[in-house]
């Protein structure tokens, strides 16, 4: 099993780059892939064609709220609190298919921190992922999920990052918090966006802790996608976006 995880400010590109490399892995033979979606803006499921609300998939908020307010089966309210979330999860918001699966964490409807859907999955995270060859983690932007540690060991991290020295201040910061609360890691990746330009790199290559491994190519057809909230698994093989996506795949050997 190898573990993906993407992380960097807000509107880099996390969300595509999580949708695009599942279509890539997703067109190798035999490969099954399991897509969290730790956002609680909750856009991976629409970059990769799914109605949560249509297909009455549930977050696993919305299971904590049911389970806190009691709106379940009054079969399951002799269960322990992890034996009812737990079961409600697995029967109510793990997308299945085929081509891969998928939990979302959903926005919270209760106040409080998201402390308690955070430990839950990543319980639930621990126990799922041995059944998968790739998992994939869409995260928030910011550095506090960091610090929840909804997994405790990746193998590949990359940092999306545009051509800003808040881009910039962002990785470094997430890197010493994850080296600070001992989530291990693999690999340390830089992935500039489609705006990071090649005379930059010097700016990178000084920090030589860190790999910068190319750069996601601008494609209107995804900016299109996006905005229409379709499906990025559509996308053109041509497309150069997606191509960018295959050679990084390619360098990690996915």
């Amino acid at each position: 099993m190898r573990k993906i995880v993407a992380i960097g400010r807000g509107g880099v590109g996390k969300t595509s780059f999580i949708a695009l490399m599942t279509k890539y892995l997703k067109s190798k033979k035999k490969c099954s892939v399991l897509l969290i979606d730790a956002d609680p803006d909750q856009n991976l499921a629409d970059l990769v064609g799914i109605d949560l609300e249509k297909m009455q998939i549930n977050t696993i908020s919305d299971i904590l709220f049911d389970v806190r307010y009691g709106k379940i089966d009054q079969g399951l309210k002799s269960f322990s609190l992890t034996d009812k979330v737990e079961y409600l999860i697995n029967q109510e918001a793990l997308y299945e298919s085929e081509e891969f699966d998928l939990l979302s964490i959903g926005t919270k409807w209760t106040e409080g921190c998201y402390c308690q859907p955070n430990n839950i999955l990543k319980a639930l995270i621990a126990r799922l992922e041995k059944n998968y060859d790739y998992v994939l983690i869409d995260s928030p932007a910011g550095l506090e999920h960091l610090n929840r540690r909804i997994t405790s060991s990746v193998d590949d991290i990359f940092a999306i990052i545009n051509p800003t020295k808040k881009a910039f201040q962002h990785f470094e910061r997430a890197y010493k918090v994850i080296s600070e609360i001992k989530i291990r890691f693999s690999n340390f990746y830089l992935l500039g966006n489609f705006q990071f330009s090649d005379r930059l790199l010097d700016s990178v290559n000084q920090r030589q802790e860190f790999k910068y491994i190319g750069r996601l190519e601008y494609d209107r057809r995804v900016e299109e996608i996006n905005l229409q909230g379709r499906s990025l698994l559509k996308l053109q093989e041509d497309s150069p976006a997606f191509d960018s996506i295959k050679k990084i795949a390619t360098t990690c050997a996915y």
